[in-house]
Formats: C-alpha cells, structure tokens, sequence
C-alpha cells in the first residue's frame, strides 16, 4: 500500500526522502516517477509502476472545495 503524506510534510522531506518497493527499486522520491493531479501527487516507481506515495496538495479544504463549485 502507498504511504500517504500531507504537502507540508513532504516539502519538509523532500531532499532526504527515500521511497522503496516490493520489485526492489530503492531511491530518492524526486527519482520516481511523479504525475501531478488537482488535489494529489502520486509517485510510482520507476522499475514497475507501483503506487508508492500520494502526497496530498490541500492546504484548505473550504477555499478548495469553493474553488471546485466555481470550476463546475
């Protein structure tokens, strides 16, 4: 299962954090493959594809969520 984290965190951790998976494939996050989505990122590994880490982009939920009624 991919480890979940909040953007605070991860800006936090970003230089030092390491990610391994299950193919054996160890490294840096930012060696990962990354895909950008409107409230995530996800981090995959580069060997097999496996979710690795989703890292939560929302610092406010309400002005999220207000901003999504106004792009609907």
């Amino acid at each position: 299962m991919a480890m979940h984290m909040h953007i605070r965190e991860y800006n936090s951790k970003a230089e030092s954090l390491r990610l391994s998976c299950e193919c054996g494939w160890e490294g840096k996050a930012n060696e990962a493959r990354r895909e950008l989505h409107e409230a995530v990122m996800d981090f995959e590994c580069p060997k097999c594809d496996k979710m690795l880490l989703i890292v939560n982009l929302i610092t406010d939920a309400q002005k999220y969520f207000d901003w999504k009624e106004t792009k609907e």
